[in-house]
């Protein structure tokens, strides 16, 4: 018993000596002592208040109104005008269009010229446009009588 107890005390002799001993880097112990004080930065009202260091106000501005605009015109949907069928051709917006053709960011997938409407898709959604009653006139072509 009395070995462990002398060597607990030679053990805790050792600690404290080496706590007071003197560094080979002096400079770095000064270092160290400095950073273990608590800092204080800026509030949050301070950094509010401060100018951006990267980009002028004035143009970060006028880059957020264009952002706004750009956003407002892709939001704008365009219309679709059927105005005429004829056999697997169409006429939207006054332009003729066959099945298959891009008509904005829709294909023409069908053409159903008895009916009088045409279906256009996309990746998301599927449009049916109809022709309105007044202006259906079936035109047939063919050897009749």
């Amino acid at each position: 018993m009395g070995n462990k107890l002398l060597r607990v005390m030679c053990i805790g002799i050792l600690f404290a000596c080496y706590g007071y001993a003197q560094s080979k880097y002096p400079d770095i112990d000064r270092l160290i002592e400095q950073v273990k004080y608590k800092r204080v930065g800026l509030s949050q009202t301070q950094i509010a208040h401060l100018k951006n260091p990267f980009i002028d106000e004035k143009k970060l501005q006028k880059i957020i109104l264009k952002q706004k605009i750009i956003r407002h015109i892709k939001r704008r949907r365009t219309t679709f005008y059927l105005a005429s069928i004829l056999n697997d051709r169409a006429k939207i917006n006054g332009r003729w269009y066959s099945v298959g053709a891009k008509v904005g960011s829709y294909r023409l997938s069908y053409v159903d010229p008895l009916d009088g409407y045409v279906i256009l898709k996309n990746r998301r959604r599927s449009l049916r446009l109809y022709m309105h009653r007044k202006r259906l006139h079936l035109i047939k072509f063919g050897s009749g009588v």
